[in-house]
């Protein structure tokens, strides 16, 4: 029987990640700083923390609300996850922008004189998106890479929590996703220093991710009851722990990742309930620039570090100082322009190759 493909477009979801991707591009151009520098007004150094510890854990939320969201009609048809093409469809989603981001990359790294030139070794664990486990190759080619490595780890894993809630409960399935990640986060933790792959183990940041899959199939599946007041007062601990944490010096860094993804829960639930307001001004020069920038936003986040070194290093070489400072602001303008073709040029030929079949 065919298989109704949930609409792909959601204005919301657009404009979320643009929020996520323009908060990372912020932060790695050091705006807050620069900007701070320039006019005086040192409280705008904060301003980069925003890209620097929130935006990632968005994109996590976002990606477990999309990922679960795509597949709820074969939960509404009474149909096991086909796992073939689930792997397929994510590979072609993620894989070929990256590569292509990666060659990128690493020609900007050996063109740039001031910058780190990787090794056969560093390449090849790159290729094969295995740097978010390591130490030594973590964020070395690009700063950002780490985190798709682990977004890999999260579809991977994805059809365990799929089976779970295909076969028991929405409940029983989260409720297992959140045994592991306390016993994950137990485990590391009482190994006492924790480097970046294992802060960031996937295991750990599994129910955090889940979460945005619990959102999805409460919206997909026509429940109402996000509103009961058990919810609210779980999400006011939520937010009082997350504000403890932000603001009271603590090593539970483990547990801060965990939160700074929770805390978008209701967030993104707020801009989901205005998704019919969207769509109504989606021709709003506002909207329509936050969507396409959305669409784009893996581009972006996958391409701004190593254009942003490359705009940084052309400046420097060829604009006379008068002019630099210009030609640097004026490069960050270009940077989503570039990014939006690499997207259509680049990545979405193989959204659009991600059919749906019949079962």
């Amino acid at each position: 029987m065919p298989i109704k493909a949930v609409p792909q477009k959601i204005i919301s979801i657009d404009i979320l990640r643009a929020l996520a991707a323009l908060a990372v591009f912020y932060y790695h151009s050091h705006l807050g700083a620069e900007t701070a520098k320039y006019s005086g007004l040192s409280f705008l150094n904060v301003t980069d923390q925003f890209g620097a510890l929130y935006a990632v854990p968005l994109f996590f939320l976002i990606s477990g609300y999309c990922i679960h969201a795509s597949n709820t009609r074969y939960i509404k048809s009474r149909l096991t996850l086909p796992l073939k093409e689930y792997y397929l469809r994510r590979f072609l989603r993620v894989y070929p922008p990256y590569f292509a981001a990666l060659v990128i990359a690493l020609v900007v790294n050996y063109c740039t004189t001031d910058h780190y030139n990787p090794g056969a070794t560093d390449v090849w664990v790159h290729f094969f998106l295995l740097q978010g486990f390591t130490i030594t190759y973590f964020n070395t080619i690009n700063i950002v890479l780490w985190t798709i490595s682990i977004e890999l780890a999260f579809y991977s894993i994805y059809p365990v929590f799929y089976f779970l809630r295909f076969k028991y409960n929405l409940n029983y399935a989260l409720g297992f996703v959140f045994l592991v990640s306390v016993l994950s986060i137990a485990y590391f933790m009482g190994r006492g220093a924790i480097p970046a792959p294992q802060r960031f183990c996937v295991f750990n940041l599994w129910f955090a991710w889940c979460c945005g899959a619990f959102l999805a199939d409460k919206k997909m599946m026509g429940s109402n009851d996000l509103k009961q007041p058990w919810y609210l007062f779980l999400y006011a601990i939520i937010l009082i722990a997350f504000l403890g944490l932000s603001f009271i010096p603590n090593n539970l860094f483990i547990i801060g990742d965990q939160l700074n993804i929770l805390v978008w829960t209701a967030p993104v639930l707020f801009l989901l309930s205005k998704e019919e307001w969207l769509r109504k001004h989606q021709n709003s020069w506002l909207v329509k620039i936050l969507a396409a920038i959305g669409l784009s936003s893996y581009s972006l986040y996958l391409l701004h570090e190593p254009l942003i070194y490359l705009k940084n290093a052309l400046v420097h070489k060829y604009f006379p100082d008068r002019f630099q400072l210009v030609g640097i602001t004026a490069g960050i303008f270009v940077i989503p322009v570039v990014t939006w073709y690499h997207y259509y040029l680049v990545e979405r030929p193989f959204i659009n190759k991600k059919r749906i079949g019949k079962i």
